[in-house]
């Protein structure tokens, strides 16, 4: 087995673990962040109008500054695309008459959310905007036959270790959104394999030890994603 896909076994080893493990989840929803503030290395498009246009992709470098021309260094980390247009307003007004800018989000590389367990593309998604559970699930592509979705879980790191929220995506479809929260970067959904789903990975893993530890899956569980 790959050091890869032992990281992975065991990553959701231990949030099938918190899934069944951790008290009723506390009252309330969690909070969100509404505004997008940049970091490196986000990816910006900045146009500046009129003719000579300046036309450009920029990265935001490690220390928290993109370069520009005319105006050289900006500090863009934890900041608005709005701020930034207003600061290349100003100081590039000083070398073009009356310029129209435009600053856009390319590329969000700073912020990325996790969708893992029992869906379709489990993996790193990054979080622009206000993003909800239900949101990130389907661009995972949806849970696959072998989940239990409404024993999901929100997974949040904080400077005092994780807290754990549930998600009730079944119920979410009926009409109870109270638990179809806000993502904030970081956040792991976790969906779960149903109790018969997890019967059939215990008695695989008894039945063929060999493939476990060469790291082959069964046709089974692979058809499912």
């Amino acid at each position: 087995m790959s050091m890869l896909h032992l990281a992975s076994a065991t990553l959701l080893l231990a949030l099938g673990s918190a899934a069944c493990t951790v008290p009723k989840p506390p009252p309330g929803r969690p909070g969100n962040e509404t505004m997008y503030r940049l970091a490196a290395p986000d990816v910006l498009t900045i146009t500046v109008r009129p003719d000579p246009a300046i036309d450009r992709e920029v990265t935001i470098r490690p220390d928290g500054y993109l370069s520009f021309e005319l105006i050289g260094d900006i500090e863009v980390e934890g900041r608005t695309v709005d701020e930034v247009r207003e600061e290349i307003t100003t100081r590039i007004s000083r070398y073009v008459v009356k310029p129209q800018v435009t600053v856009s989000l390319k590329s969000s590389n700073s912020r990325r959310v996790y969708v893992l367990g029992q869906v379709r593309r489990p993996g790193a998604y990054p979080l622009v905007g206000r993003v909800t559970v239900v949101e990130a699930l389907a661009r995972a592509g949806d849970a696959n036959v072998l989940a239990a979705p409404n024993r999901s879980r929100l997974v949040r790191p904080g400077v005092e270790g994780q807290t754990v929220f549930g998600i009730h995506f079944d119920d979410i479809i009926a009409g109870d959104a109270s638990t179809n929260y806000w993502l904030e970067p970081g956040d792991v959904v976790y969906v779960p394999p149903g109790t018969g789903a997890t019967i059939g990975f215990a008695l695989h893993a008894l039945l063929f030890p060999l493939q476990q530890i060469v790291g082959l899956g069964s046709p089974a569980v692979s058809a499912a994603y």
